[in-house]
């Protein structure tokens, strides 16, 4: 399935239903916000199946000599909840021009982080180096320039800080902010990390990437995943934990008495959006919390989990990828 032609769909869906709006308001309104929501919920179950127990595995491209990290659905459903949330919006514009505002904002939000969407999130490893794409670019990162150390962990579950010996031979395309940070989804973390401080470090294996041979070399030295342990969520450091706290708190305090005090007004409609935010960031704050201490037991509990465990021979099917 190609994800641009599904965006495309999805932005004339909207486009229709915000011209239907000028005679049928109501139902543009309820269909757009349901869709929303079923998008949404979607978008939150496809992250779990996917991410929860990320397989030690790349994608192998042989005809582009490659290793790519799986691309899934629930960013292009995320994309399409946003787009039916800007068309409720733009519906709105004939109640109040705020609803012209409120789309042209989220929309502007949407257009920031147009790449993660239109081509997806990830890594690609190739023999002359690391392209990872981001929320609004990339980053085309030649090996000579990584240090040969492994990457440290970032924030969340599929994030990795680079370590560069000469920074000056980074490319970047598009916008950028954290050049020595790159994203992914759908890989084990740690496989990903020991795999690029293998090839900065030891240029001979370069040229082997992109085969299965190659793949499955990787896989002989991947740690074990320690037993009964269901991450329903990404594990998420205090930091991160609390940041969220206060966004929703923040968000939640704003929200829910200007939507009591609005009554059924368009001034209700407009900071429903804020409420659901807080309440997603609240939830992501709870989830995060709880998988880090899953996970800190697990590893407490688990005296053999540093013990290596050949898993050569993982086979990454189309069962369990959907490559959107």
């Amino acid at each position: 399935m190609n994800r641009r032609k599904v965006i495309v769909a999805g932005l004339g869906a909207v486009v229709a239903e915000v011209v239907a709006s000028a005679w049928h308001p109501v139902p543009v309104y309820i269909g757009c916000l349901a869709s929303a929501a079923v998008l949404l919920v979607a978008a939150v179950i496809a992250g779990w199946r996917r991410n929860g127990q990320p397989p030690a595995a790349f994608l192998v491209d042989e005809h582009d000599r490659s290793f790519r990290t799986p691309v899934h659905a629930n960013g292009l459903l995320l994309c399409l909840a946003s787009l039916q949330l800007i068309g409720f919006l733009l519906a709105l514009t004939q109640e109040t021009w705020l609803g012209l505002v409120g789309g042209l904002f989220f929309g502007g939000i949407l257009a920031g982080t147009w790449r993660a969407y239109w081509r997806g999130a990830g890594l690609t490893l190739r023999p002359s180096g690391i392209e990872a794409g981001k929320a609004a670019g990339a980053l085309m990162i030649p090996w000579e320039a990584l240090a040969p150390e492994p990457p440290g962990r970032g924030e969340n579950w599929g994030q990795l800080k680079l370590a560069y010996a000469r920074p000056e031979l980074v490319a970047a395309t598009g916008w950028t902010l954290a050049r020595d940070e790159v994203v992914f989804e759908g890989a084990n973390p740690d496989f990903v990390a020991k795999a690029i401080a293998t090839y900065a470090d030891e240029p001979d294996r370069r040229h082997a990437i992109g085969t299965l041979a190659e793949l499955k070399r990787l896989q002989e030295d991947q740690a074990a995943r320690p037993p009964g342990i269901l991450e329903m969520g990404e594990p998420a450091p205090t930091r991160t934990t609390v940041r969220r706290l206060i966004v929703a708190l923040v968000l939640l305090a704003v929200s829910i008495p200007v939507a009591a005090a609005a009554g059924q007004g368009w001034l209700r409609l407009l900071v429903s959006p804020l409420g659901w935010f807080g309440g997603h960031q609240f939830y992501l704050a709870v989830t995060g919390w709880r998988a880090a201490r899953r996970a800190q037991r697990g590893a407490a509990e688990s005296p053999c989990e540093a013990a290596p465990r050949p898993v050569g021979g993982h086979d990454v099917s189309t069962a369990d990828y959907v490559d959107l």
